[in-house]
């Protein structure tokens, strides 16, 4: 909800931050980092304690320092810590929080990532964690979706594995694979279909269509959805052999990605059992 300032237009609204962190979001994700790793649960940095530990390996994996350059206080440590958080490029601050929710223990690895989401909702970034990465979503609905796709059941794990996949093709920093994206995430959708029509080599197409012979598809959703696989498998589309160079940008994955999730849940979700 806008503050009492904005809503009055005493200050201008906070603007969705696509490549880069101001100083609120840097000091509000640093006060989670900062209760979860640096101050609450570690302490000290004395000898084989939690935080030397991390200090360790977060000089050695993340900042690929000599483990010797750790400072020989905690609070020296922790300082400059902070100064990373300020000071850094805003995608090095990402890497630093996925490092960071890599090393921690799996048991408050979900508290960790709710929190960092809340935040980067709060401050109207465009990153949230799903699937255990940053990727570039606003949307708490898309989140939801791709993460909904990502966890199927064993019937459904070729799904869940082809929108993995498509989501970090469409997170790799520094340069995404849109293109291979967009193919992993129409392949989910193919992958479902196939699996609730028990169809092993059918077509998207060809499934959509005994899906409808059971069920009665309206025909503007049928449509909509063959023309959606038309634009990635035919001669022009994006998984043509001979259309190695189509031209897809960030937006044309996000939407691929996103829909994709949500068709291939509601498949499941709907039409599960559709058995001739």
């Amino acid at each position: 909800m806008p503050s009492f300032s904005e809503r009055h237009g005493f200050k201008k609204p906070k603007q969705i931050q696509i490549t880069s962190l101001d100083a609120e979001t840097r000091h509000s994700l640093w006060n989670v980092c900062a209760q979860f790793i640096f101050i609450n649960r570690y302490t000290f940095l004395n000898d084989d304690t939690r935080l030397q530990r991390f200090a360790r390996d977060l000089y050695a994996g993340f900042y690929k320092l000599p483990i010797n350059d750790i400072p020989s206080t905690t609070s020296t440590y922790i300082a400059n810590e902070l100064k990373f958080f300020q000071n850094a490029e805003w995608f090095d601050v990402f890497d630093m929080i996925e490092f960071i929710c890599c090393q921690l223990e799996e048991e408050y690895k979900a508290d960790f990532i709710n929190v960092v989401n809340f935040v980067l909702e709060r401050e109207k970034s465009a990153f949230r964690f799903v699937g255990g990465a940053l990727a570039p979503l606003s949307s708490e609905t898309d989140v939801d979706e791709i993460e909904l796709a990502i966890n199927q059941n064993d019937k459904f794990k070729p799904v869940s594995a082809h929108i993995a996949a498509a989501l970090s093709l469409f997170a790799t920093k520094p340069t995404a694979d849109y293109r291979n994206s967009i193919k992993e995430s129409i392949s989910a959708v193919e992958s479902a279909a196939r699996l609730i029509t028990q169809s092993p080599t059918a077509t998207l197409g060809d499934a959509i269509k005994k899906i409808d012979a059971k069920h009665s598809l309206h025909n503007a959703f049928k449509d909509g959805i063959l023309k959606i696989y038309g634009y990635t498998n035919d001669k022009g589309g994006i998984r043509h052999s001979l259309t190695e160079e189509t031209n897809v940008d960030e937006a044309d994955a996000r939407f691929m990605l996103v829909f994709c999730s949500a068709f291939a849940n509601y498949l499941i979700s709907r039409f599960d059992e559709v058995v001739d």
